[in-house]
């Protein structure tokens, strides 16, 4: 992922006096990456990974999904409490605007 750009917890989140490898580690528990990690495990190739979540998701989560699609070839859809960002091919359907 890092070589695709991503810097994990790297965003200006909310982490001011907290070291990277702790901010990645927080971000890496959120929920929505803790179920893509279990459906990619699951779920046979070429069927769309779906998450719902009751909350918000954040700007990290919303760029490791961004790369994440684009490393594996797969579509997920995401439905938080604002809308569906569907990640396909490294983008999102939501334009990053949410």
């Amino acid at each position: 992922m890092k070589e695709r750009g991503y810097a994990g917890g790297s965003l200006g989140l909310v982490f001011f006096e907290v070291e990277q490898e702790a901010k990645e580690e927080i971000v890496s528990l959120h929920s929505e990456r803790l179920a893509l990690a279990f459906a990619l495990i699951v779920i046979p190739k070429g069927i769309t990974i779906r998450v719902m979540k009751n909350l918000r998701m954040c700007k990290d989560c919303h760029e490791a999904f961004k790369a994440i699609s684009g490393i594996v070839e797969r579509d997920f859809i995401v439905r938080d409490v604002n809308r569906f960002h569907h990640f396909r091919d490294g983008s999102c359907s939501c334009g990053d605007f949410w």
